[in-house]
């Protein structure tokens, strides 16, 4: 079969192109390719895009039957199966709206988080059957339906006969809610319209530069943009076949890469520094990766690269305003994420929302210049939809740079800058000091109460495989690299990181726990 290559988009695309919903794009791909292999999910199957699109009526005929139709919403709590994936556009052909789950969330965690989308049912299987005691009373769904044998609830299995999508959905009706992280609290909605999610694959593939011939793999959970936008959607769009492993194993990771024949591959939150921290293998070098995606890079980014043997990338993007930021395919600038995507404005800007100049730090601030390219705003939460969107523009909340030529550089989340001594301190910075040492494998850094009403700068560590960290003498190492007032007073040595299922951590949690016993108390560090 020959593949046909599809061009790098470098503008956003009309409204009005045919089908330019996600249903619309499996329908144009079977139409166009139906033998092609569309996605193969690792240790279950694969499916050709007419079999995925096959699959994908069956279902919708089936939620359909159940009472599913336009504007209603379904959450999603299932892992990386097929079914998530034939479920999610199912209701996209129906005009419902997918609410996809943390598959990490249960108890009351995930009680509270589903009470937001009710009413609507719940779509999971029999290994999460554990996560849903809390969900009575308020918080139950109006119907429990799974993908698998799951006592007590409905079995959800594709219909014989495929329903044809409904006739009037557009481009930018609401197609998912899609949650944040949760690393500051409670998991907001956001409402991405079907032109906000096919931007953001349009953007990924400005990216990394997809075509037929790739072979994208992804380890992510489904549930995160991450997985669905940068390597799902973006493989039905370009023609390239994307392999779906359940989850990311550090040990198998460069094997399972090398048995897909991927090509190109996304990696998030702590998965880079892992990978660096395990001993080196033939394995890692073993594979056909042309690009990865990396986020964030490592503190030494050279050496990431000839060690395992792949260019990286990276872009700025979150669930909140989907990929403003990013490097174009084909160009490299060491420490930037990027420039403004296709279809995007964005600026720096003060306390005061003027802007800030070159070299400066500033709030990330973004619009789209494009109908229906960024995310509609927060679900049932008007408040926090106006309080970000101040003067027009979607304010991040974070901390970043911008050179003379236009490029941008990630400083740090403003909620986790800290002030010492009248200065600001940027996280991310301390945290790449501490990740030089020989014996840290990972680091978080936060704030905790300090003199004088400001902060006091902590720092959580996580020592190598078979090594011991001394706090005393990790200050001693970072404290020639950073300013006086920016050097952890406080270290915690500890054997692991609490982190959301993607892999970010909750410094909200490490703050939250304050002075714990045993941490290691070096004092204020004075000015030399």
């Amino acid at each position: 079969m020959t593949r046909v290559a599809r061009p790098v988009p470098t503008r956003p695309r009309r409204l009005r192109d045919s089908g330019w919903t996600l249903h619309g794009i499996l329908a144009a791909a079977a139409a166009a390719e139906p033998d092609r292999p569309a996605v193969e999910f690792t240790g279950a199957r694969g499916f050709t895009t007419a079999e995925l699109h096959e699959a994908v009526g069956g279902m919708a005929a089936t939620l359909r039957a159940r009472g599913i139709g336009r504007g209603d919403r379904v959450a999603l709590l299932v892992g990386n199966r097929p079914e998530f994936l034939t479920t999610f556009l199912a209701c996209s052909a129906l005009g419902a709206v997918a609410v996809p789950l943390n598959t990490a969330l249960r108890g009351r965690a995930l009680a509270e988080t589903l009470r937001q989308f009710l009413p609507c049912p719940l779509v999971t299987e029999a290994a999460l059957a554990p996560n849903l005691t809390a969900l009575t009373g308020d918080a139950a769904p109006t119907a429990l339906w799974s993908v698998d044998a799951l006592p007590g609830a409905h079995r959800l299995e594709p219909a014989a006969e495929p329903v044809m999508p409904a006739p009037d959905i557009q481009p930018w009706d609401v197609a998912t809610i899609l949650l944040t992280s949760g690393t500051t609290g409670l998991s907001k909605g956001v409402m991405w319209s079907h032109a906000t999610a096919l931007t953001f694959a349009d953007t990924s593939t400005w990216v990394m530069g997809y075509t037929a011939d790739d072979v994208i793999h992804t380890c992510l959970p489904l549930f995160h943009i991450n997985a669905l936008l940068t390597a799902l959607v973006p493989g039905l769009l370009t023609g390239a076949k994307v392999v779906v492993a359940p989850r990311f194993g550090v040990r198998t990771f460069w094997s399972d890469l090398a048995d897909c024949g991927a090509t190109v591959t996304n990696m998030m939150g702590a998965m880079g520094a892992l990978l660096w921290r395990q001993e080196p293998t033939p394995a890692e070098t073993a594979h056909r990766l042309r690009l990865a995606m990396v986020l964030p890079l490592p503190a030494d980014r050279h050496e990431f690269e000839r060690r395992f043997g792949v260019p990286t990338t990276e872009v700025y993007g979150s669930t909140d305003t989907g990929m403003p930021i990013g490097i174009p395919f084909g160009e490299r600038r060491p420490g930037s994420c990027g420039k403004p995507a296709p279809g995007f404005a964005v600026d720096l800007v003060d306390a005061d929302d003027e802007p800030v100049g070159p070299g400066e730090l500033g709030e990330l601030v973004t619009r789209p210049t494009a109908a229906f390219a960024g995310t509609l705003g927060y679900w049932r939460n008007p408040e926090h939809t106006a309080q970000v969107l101040r003067n027009q523009w979607f304010h991040t909340g974070d901390l970043l740079r911008r050179d003379d030529e236009g490029w941008y550089y990630y400083v740090d989340r403003g909620k986790d800058a800290l002030r010492v001594s009248g200065e600001n301190v940027s996280s991310v910075e301390v945290e790449r000091a501490l990740l030089r040492h020989p014996d840290v494998a990972e680091a978080a850094v936060f704030g905790l109460p300090g003199e004088f009403g400001e902060d006091a700068v902590a720092a959580a560590v996580v020592p190598r495989p078979g090594r011991t960290v001394d706090p005393a003498q990790l200050r001693a190492f970072v404290t020639p690299d950073l300013p006086y007032f920016a050097v952890p007073r406080y270290l915690d040595v500890r054997e692991f990181l609490p982190r959301t299922a993607t892999e970010k951590v909750r410094k909200a949690e490490l703050r939250a726990e304050g002075l714990r016993p045993g941490m290691w108390d070096g004092g204020p560090s004075r000015r030399s």
